[in-house]
């Protein structure tokens, strides 16, 4: 019986690949296929060693093979790659990105590894017994993030399998001009036992499979299966430079013929006709139905960026709107800091939420973090406080693993610079998943990382790199200043379905953030007390997204500003005391800072702006191609004609951040500058 089903999915997923040729040349297909050809005793093999109830697979681009090995949906996938809605993920995916039950593909080579080592410590965490196996290729050993996870899986004893397919060619390149060494031993100099076979008997790949699973099941330890393969088609469509003797050699010895040939040939015959059967119907069940429409697409898109905690309703809250009953509010007990407000949040988040998990570097007690707002977490909760190597990609890459798993990951980033090795796994993974698998997973995911300069670290420990990543789509950016409650913001953000980049401004840590008692968790003004009976009325309204808004003026009730600045994050440090020192002046200015700064609702940008006509948008980073000019751009389309200047940007020097206190103070945002230009925006037009 092993033989018969074994050569049914062996057929199956060749006939299939072959049949998406045929489509191709065709014209019923677009884009690409990248087919596994030669390569099926791999999937059939390795597959058939799993436990389908509850172990878990990741796979990259060349993946038909695991998933109809995996769940035998011919028709889904068919549909798929025809673009049609019924197809596993809508049409949305295509030939690389599928997902159905625990397995998850993704087309960037490597990132997939350490979202499998992040599954592997969810099930780990949860005690389910489940294996995670993880497919990869030979050329896919070049990416660093792999090695990363090995270090990992091991460091942690992770059930996670490696299944190396190593079919020689990297799509063009042979892997003698890519690596180094043998493959097979990469694994060993970090503990993880490995075993290596010719992939050309899907029995003798079955037992080993078997045994690796066993193995990773019963010892708690990943494990590195490496199979010898080849791939028989072009890495996609057309492009094969191989030669027609090389070619013709390993088809003489092709897994799939060698498995044919020991059943009898009307059992062959039989099951090869109703393979055929299935195919032909699918594709035509499937070019038979009409794609997902556009309409259609937006519209689960638009479910995705929902609230887990909250509604949006038609997602433009007005600036008037009351605060939601159920969005998280305030809870500081006067005075505390802003970096204590994210500790308590924190510490309230993991008391709360037994699915929050917070890794980083350096995090653990005595130290507690670079900057230590994770000091006093490991020691109350050691089993989800998780220090990691210096490995940034992979700290983000297993978070992400975490949340599609189902828990709730904050992952620290010791300097928002580092952010950038991370940007695969924020770009590619953390804010695609939800869209490219239809809105059939979610990725709660809060990255914490510090910004900003003023404190002489230099050129690569003082960037506000944030806006590296405005307009991502499905990725929040936000900021929380220190005339917001940082950690009811964190708490937010940890509530989110989508990933959350959340920027702590290094110069706001040790600033006090003072409510009085009575306005705790209610909308309206409160009093910020600056000193010397100075204050400013501060006001939080409501985006579009849940996120607040705050709106602080130095001006009383029913007076209008003079000077509307928008700006996030750490610029409240330089508003708040100016703002107080410009009232004795008479001068009347409005801040609004909202805390999610990407994707931005405009609604409360442009109600504060109409209140003076004359907009000065700041902000930390260089103002080129910064987020002034998206303010600025916002502004003018919905409130031009309000405006009495074109909007003013005031940003940072257009350089690196020096170390030198004096240049760094020089080229950064300042007090002065912001007075400076709220004087220049004054004289256009008067007052």
């Amino acid at each position: 019986m092993k033989t018969e089903r074994f050569y049914a999915q062996m057929q199956l997923i060749r006939r299939t690949e072959q049949t998406f040729f045929d489509l191709y040349s065709r014209g019923l297909m677009a884009g690409t296929v990248h087919t596994s050809i030669g390569q099926e005793a791999c999937a059939v093999g390795v597959v058939n060693a799993l436990d389908r109830s509850r172990d878990v697979i990741f796979s990259s681009h060349r993946a038909h093979g695991h998933f109809l090995a995996w769940c035998d949906d011919v028709e889904g996938l068919v549909a798929e790659l025809l673009g049609r809605r019924t197809g596993v993920v809508g049409g949305v995916g295509g030939t690389q990105h599928l997902h159905v039950r625990n397995l998850y593909t993704n087309g960037v080579q490597g990132g997939i590894v350490p979202n499998a080592a992040g599954a592997a410590l969810a099930e780990q965490m949860a005690g389910s017994g489940a294996v995670v196996a993880v497919f990869l290729g030979d050329g896919t050993l070049g990416q660093g993030v792999v090695y990363e996870s090995m270090n990992l899986a091991s460091l942690w004893s992770l059930p996670l399998l490696f299944v190396l397919e190593d079919n020689q060619y990297a799509q063009s390149t042979h892997r003698s001009l890519e690596h180094a060494g043998l493959l097979a031993q990469r694994p060993q100099p970090f503990g993880i036992d490995c075993a290596e076979l010719e992939a050309d008997d899907v029995f003798a790949v079955h037992e080993a499979a078997r045994q690796a699973v066993d193995y990773v099941r019963g010892e708690r330890r990943p494990f590195f299966l490496t199979l010898h393969t080849y791939r028989l088609a072009p890495h996609s469509k057309g492009d094969d430079t191989r030669s027609a003797e090389e070619l013709q050699r390993h088809w003489a010895a092709d897994p799939l013929a060698r498995l044919a040939a020991t059943l009898p040939r009307d059992q062959r015959a039989e099951i090869d006709a109703a393979v055929e059967q299935r195919i032909q119907a699918a594709v035509a069940k499937a070019l038979a139905e009409a794609p997902q429409t556009a309409g259609e697409f937006r519209m689960r898109m638009g479910e995705i960026g929902r609230l887990r905690d909250w509604e949006m309703g038609d997602g433009r809250l007005e600036i008037e709107e009351t605060q939601s009953p159920n969005r998280p509010i305030s809870n500081l007990q006067s005075p505390i800091s802003y970096l204590e407000s994210l500790r308590d949040a924190l510490q309230t988040i993991l008391a709360t939420d037994p699915q929050a998990v917070v890794l980083g570097e350096d995090i653990l007690d005595p130290y507690g973090g670079a900057f230590k707002v994770t000091k006093g977490l490991s020691t109350r909760f050691p089993d989800r406080v998780r220090t990691t190597p210096i490995c940034e990609a992979s700290i983000v890459g297993v978070s992400v693993g975490l949340a599609l798993r189902g828990l709730h990951p904050i992952a620290e980033i010791m300097f928002g610079d580092f952010v950038t090795l991370a940007a695969d796994q924020i770009v590619n993974h953390a804010a695609k998943y939800p869209a490219m698998y239809n809105g059939q997973v979610r990725v709660p995911l809060v990255i914490r990382t510090p910004v900003g300069g003023g404190r002489g670290y230099g050129p690569t420990h003082s960037q506000s790199l944030e806006r590296l990543f405005f307009g991502i789509p499905h990725l929040r950016i936000v900021a929380a200043s220190h005339l917001h409650d940082a950690g009811a913001l964190l708490r937010q953000a940890v509530a989110d379905v989508e990933p959350v980049i959340f920027v702590e401004n290094k110069l706001l840590y040790p600033l006090a953030l003072v409510r009085r008692e009575e306005e705790i968790g209610r909308l309206g003004d409160w009093r910020l007390e600056i000193g010397d009976g100075q204050g400013l009325a501060v006001r939080e309204a409501v985006d579009g997204f849940g996120y607040p808004v705050a709106l602080a003026r130095n001006y009383g009730e029913g007076e209008t500003p003079d000077v509307t600045v928008i700006a996030y994050g750490g610029m409240s440090r330089l508003l708040v005391p100016l703002l107080a020192r410009l009232a004795a002046e008479e001068i009347r200015v409005l801040a609004c800072l909202p805390a999610c700064i990407s994707p931005l609702d405009a609604a409360p940008l442009v109600a504060a702006a109409r209140q003076s006509g004359r907009v000065l948008v700041a902000e930390e980073g260089p103002v080129a191609f910064g987020w002034g000019a998206e303010v600025a751009a916002l502004l003018h389309a919905q409130a031009g004609e309000q405006l009495l200047a074109p909007v003013m940007r005031l940003g940072a020097a257009p350089t690196i951040i020096p170390a030198a206190k004096a240049l760094e103070d020089a080229l950064l945002p300042s007090e002065a500058l912001l007075e400076e230009a709220i004087y220049s925006l004054l004289s256009v037009g008067g007052r």
